[in-house]
């Protein structure tokens, strides 16, 4: 087997054919070329008359232990009249505006989703815009064009990404289990998008929605999912019940400052927001001298309490 040929299925890359080996202080450099004769467009992929050579690139692929490995090769120029100009020539091993495999990408595409971007560069010895640069083109390539048919229970949530308040609004197939659209703000306008996006038909098909009560989000569905059944998601509703809780003890501690009673109620906040599996000793003492001095808000937890345990039942 000659070395040019152990080197190409050592590197996985279909469409390739590798001509050259050397080695550079810790870089090996595979020169290679599309095994195609007639080259391609590298916008569009259609076959192209040749207008003359290029420059010499390199595309970083993933590394052999310690040795960094390149793909260099001297695309050409082509004449393409479907995208109406010049344009380089395609490679079956990268996107034409990448200076990375597609393998390479692959991987730090993967890193992306488990770390964050800064893991990612020291990982992969790449800077910090490459990183999101190569998430980009990966979706692209990996984006399910049906993604958003035969959608009927559908989850929509909002988080941060940076500071100043600055939002993204998810949406997510329950039934695949996975987000399918996304876009920046988390407000009617940005759900609208969404609605937009999927169709008067596929808004027909719609049968439930979960959100965190956020106000802009209701409003968006009930204008364009009027018939969708409107399901508000478990944290939230028990932290309704939490806050009317805390605001009975602030309520109880301002009637009562000064007295006996008020003094139970002093750092009672925690034993009184606490899972009651979750307490202490010393916990569950204060929990007892509050429901022998303090009745109301006693009461108040026991509703808290009870919401959760209803929350928990499987049956109606």
């Amino acid at each position: 087997m000659r070395i040019t040929t152990l080197f190409r299925r050592l590197l996985g890359v279909s469409d390739l054919v590798v001509s050259t080996v050397s080695l550079e202080p810790e870089v090996l450099v595979l020169g290679g070329r599309p095994r195609w004769r007639k080259p391609r467009c590298g916008e569009c992929g259609r076959r192209a008359p040749q207008e003359g050579p290029g420059r010499v690139r390199r595309w970083r692929h993933l590394g052999w232990g310690s040795v960094m490995v390149w793909l260099e090769y001297q695309p050409r120029k082509v004449w393409c009249w479907h995208c109406s100009g010049v344009r380089t020539e395609r490679v079956p091993w990268a996107h034409h505006r990448s200076r990375f495999t597609e393998d390479f990408e692959e991987l730090a595409a993967y890193l992306a989703q488990v770390t964050d971007k800064t893991q990612v560069t020291k990982l992969m010895g790449i800077s910090w815009a490459s990183v999101g640069s190569i998430v980009e083109r990966v979706v692209a390539r990996r984006l399910d064009e049906g993604r958003l048919d035969g959608l009927t229970r559908i989850g929509i949530d909002e988080f941060g990404y940076r500071k100043r308040h600055r939002y993204l609004t998810t949406v997510v197939d329950h039934d695949a289990r996975k987000i399918v659209w996304a876009a920046k703000g988390r407000s009617a306008a940005t759900l609208h998008a969404f609605f937009d996006e999927l169709g008067e038909e596929g808004c027909a098909r719609i049968e439930s929605v979960t959100i965190d009560m956020a106000a802009g989000f209701i409003k968006a569905i009930r204008e364009r999912i009027p018939g969708a059944r409107l399901i508000f998601d478990r944290f939230h509703v028990q932290r309704l019940a939490t806050d009317a809780l805390d605001e009975v003890r602030r309520e109880r501690l301002r009637e009562l400052r000064g007295t006996d009673e008020g003094k139970s109620i002093f750092r009672s906040r925690f034993v009184l927001l606490k899972n009651p599996w979750n307490l202490k000793r010393s916990e569950k003492q204060k929990l007892n001298e509050l429901q022998r001095t303090n009745a109301p808000l006693y009461r108040a937890y026991l509703l808290k309490e009870t919401l959760a345990a209803a929350l928990d039942y499987k049956q109606p």
